[in-house]
């Protein structure tokens, strides 16, 4: 999958499909937003590159919300385009919900900045190259 235009209305699309796909359990649809040799850092682990490593990367995270039974929102705030070439900003939240009544634990929230980096394919077919995230300070419920 890829974007036929960088405006905001598509990235906005894409926010909601990618989170679709995210509760749909698909890390290969997750991934064909990437470009083949797209490289994705994030908190904990290594920079990875590729669609193997990048699918690996979305199943695990996947399996990890599911567990906690957790519900992941991403807010763009921020998009330009300047020749084959964009950018986005965005902010994913993660509320991850009390274990149970009997821990007494209350819920958490995570949220990182996130930025990709979309590279416009020879199709004309805009793609992510990188994405990047850093957390946010951890918010107790």
């Amino acid at each position: 999958m890829s974007l036929a235009t960088f405006s905001p209305q598509e990235l906005q699309q894409f926010t909601r499909a990618f989170e679709d796909l995210f509760y749909a359990a698909d890390p290969a649809s997750m991934t064909s937003y990437y470009t083949e040799d797209a490289q994705l850092m994030a908190d904990g682990i290594q920079p990875i590159q590729g669609h193997a490593a990048i699918t690996g990367f979305w199943h695990a995270a996947i399996t990890r919300a599911a567990a906690a039974r957790a519900r992941r929102t991403i807010r763009l705030h921020e998009s330009h385009s300047s020749g084959d070439l964009g950018y986005a900003l965005c902010t994913v939240t993660v509320d991850i919900p009390p274990a149970g009544p009997a821990t007494g634990a209350g819920g958490t929230t995570i949220a990182v900045w996130d930025a990709t980096i979309w590279r416009r394919d020879p199709a004309g077919r805009w793609r992510i190259a990188v994405d990047i995230s850093t957390p946010l300070p951890r918010e107790r419920r």
